[in-house]
């Protein structure tokens, strides 16, 4: 990110500003507030005045996107567009943020925060421009003279005897292993994922149906504030069990993974599964799959057949990797406290993205899902 945009951005979490739309468009829009900015993850954490609306990420990387679409178009006013799924207005900020290739692939609307933290910021500033199509008048931003010289970031490179944090000192201990083993498994990973299937079904029907409870997961969560409602998180446990969640409490199913879900907004990862697994009857597996097919992109399901695709992924002779619990109880399988599964979930999601890494440098452009599939396909 832009490094005087970040500093701005540090030095205004807490407050609470209007919205700079109302005053130029003269709408309602909540104001939004700089709740953190979480370097660690790349993501600017914002909230609303009304708060029973949950702002998802702004991660680092729209801001650099918006940035320099304005900075290359800087004598036009260019459309807004607004909206939480393609098709977007030609030329439009909301489809330059979410144009492929990119980072996300569920994408959420997201132009309008970021344009108003930069109009805050001095980078922007709002006007009206004719719509591509039929003419009319619609909401734009350019890019405002006299803006601040973007200057790149520069990479911090860490002392030697700076503490690691967990992730660093699991990579530090496991990724050479990891990288051993992917590089022993790659024509198997390369294989299984273009297998993906179950039940005699086609790959492009298991992945059809793997996508539409992922996006169900992704409106419930824009539709309800942050949480999930019982009707999707039954689409989950259906599409992985075949059986409905097990608490049938709609209002309670809205309170754990709305609390869940803004642990994971947070980057706690750990938190937000084990607030999942205190409802009775909901295992790593099923944590996991709420969790993991809310952003295919970052994170992953931890089931028995991942586990076990894992099982002599080892150092020393100690297993990187539990497996969990199958309903085929003859497999082999793991027993573990709360605290060690979402423990072990957080190894997984390092591990897989260390295998990601080894296999885009085959050629494979995977997401963590891309991973986990075939890692579901050789645990069979």
């Amino acid at each position: 990110m832009e490094l005087r945009l970040l500093d701005w951005l540090r030095a205004n979490i807490g407050k609470q500003f209007p919205s700079p739309r109302r005053l130029v468009f003269g709408r309602s829009p909540q104001d939004i507030t700089i709740e953190a900015v979480r370097e660690d993850l790349k993501q600017v954490q914002i909230s609303f005045s009304e708060r029973r609306t949950q702002a998802l990420p702004l991660h680092f990387w729209m801001f650099d996107r918006t940035l320099l679409y304005l900075s290359d178009h800087k004598d036009e006013a260019l459309p807004i567009g607004a909206a939480n799924k393609p098709p977007y207005i030609k030329g439009s900020i909301e489809g330059e943020i979410w144009r492929e290739p990119g980072p996300l692939r569920t994408p959420y609307r997201v132009s309008p925060f970021i344009l108003d933290l930069l109009v805050l910021a001095g980078y922007a500033e709002y006007k009206y421009v004719s719509s591509p199509d039929a003419g009319r008048k619609i909401q734009a931003a350019q890019y405002r003279l006299g803006a601040p010289k973007i200057i790149p970031p520069q990479i911090k490179t860490p002392e030697p005897d700076e503490p690691q944090n967990p992730k660093e000192a699991f990579l530090a201990k496991y990724r050479e292993t990891i990288e051993k083993w992917t590089e022993e498994h790659k024509q198997e990973i390369i294989k299984s994922r273009l297998n993906y299937r179950w039940q005699n079904k086609s790959r492009y029907e298991c992945e059809q149906s793997r996508n539409k409870v992922s996006r169900a997961i992704i409106e419930s969560r824009i539709r309800n504030g942050g949480a999930v409602d019982l009707e999707t998180l039954d689409a989950v446990v259906r599409w992985g069990f075949n059986k409905d969640y097990p608490d049938r409490d709609p209002e309670r199913a809205l309170n754990v993974t709305g609390e869940a879900f803004k642990h994971l907004d947070n980057g706690d990862l750990k938190t937000a599964t084990l607030t999942l697994m205190k409802v009775s009857g909901v295992s790593i597996s099923t944590a996991s799959k709420i969790i993991g097919l809310y952003d295919q992109e970052n994170l992953c399901i931890y089931d028995s057949r991942v586990g076990y695709a894992l099982k002599e992924m080892n150092k020393n002779g100690s297993r990187i990797m539990l497996i969990p619990p199958s309903r085929d109880t003859e497999k082999e399988s793991n027993t573990a406290s709360y605290t060690e599964w979402v423990e072990h979930y957080e190894r997984l999601i390092w591990t897989a993205e260390v295998i990601r890494e080894c296999m885009n440098q085959q050629g494979c452009t995977y997401r963590l899902a891309d991973v986990e599939m075939a890692l579901f396909m050789m645990g069979k």
